[in-house]
């Protein structure tokens, strides 16, 4: 009803918080234009549905660009098709550069949450859990552009063996999370380190650390 222009936009301009439960398409991907009708929305949660990307670049609602969206906290949860966040075949998702806070838990498919093709720039929260398909969270190669995460939690990912991978195994530049101030990894069976690589890491406010249950755990950083 949305998409096909049958409810009034002015009601739907007001809405600034939307959950989205069991809720299925024909396809597997998030229909996009069905969010852009909603201008005005900060917060947006999608329980046990079947998608296998949530953003792309194109829209199935005509006259409603990406750019107007004003998200701020996507949450993810169970959605046991989902490859990806962002469909990587996209040129242009500006829609997702104000997120503040991005959870994801119960996403079993799930081949990596940050990648170096989308900026969350903006980023202050990120929080994974129960995510049985990552072996790690982000590359090396986007951490200059999380200049604004401020907590980091990470828990019951099976398959993890480092949070940040680096894209070439002989770089030991320095990486600096200027914001971060805490910073959780708990039961991670297989985490090895916060970085397999030699890169050197600076948390220059960083008030409180939790490692907890990572039993195969043996240095924090080669760096």
């Amino acid at each position: 009803m949305i998409c096909n222009g049958q409810l009034n936009d002015e009601r739907i301009y007001t809405i600034t918080d939307l959950r989205l439960r069991c809720f299925h398409d024909e396809f597997d991907k998030f229909p996009s234009g069905f969010l852009q009708r909603f201008k005005n929305l900060n917060k947006l949660k999608v329980t046990c549905s079947s998608f296998t990307y949530i953003f792309s670049s194109g829209s199935e609602c005509a006259g409603h660009s990406e750019t107007t969206m004003k998200l701020r906290s996507l949450e993810l949860v169970k959605l046991d098709n989902l490859e990806f966040i962002c469909e990587e075949k996209s040129e242009r998702l500006p829609v997702i550069q104000d997120i503040e806070t991005l959870i994801v838990y119960g996403c079993s498919r799930l081949n990596h949450i940050l990648s170096s093709s989308v900026r969350f720039e903006n980023l202050e929260q990120l929080q994974v859990g129960n995510c049985a398909g990552l072996k790690n969270i982000l590359k090396s190669s986007i951490v200059t552009s999380l200049q604004n995460l401020r907590k980091l939690r990470i828990y019951q990912c099976e398959k993890i063996e480092e949070i940040v991978a680096s894209d070439d195994k002989s770089d030991a530049s320095e990486l600096v999370f200027m914001k971060l101030w805490f910073l959780q990894l708990s039961n991670l069976p297989r985490l090895r380190s916060f970085c397999k690589g030699i890169h050197g890491f600076k948390f220059p406010l960083l008030a409180t650390l939790f490692v907890i249950n990572c039993p195969m755990m043996e240095t924090f950083s080669q760096g």
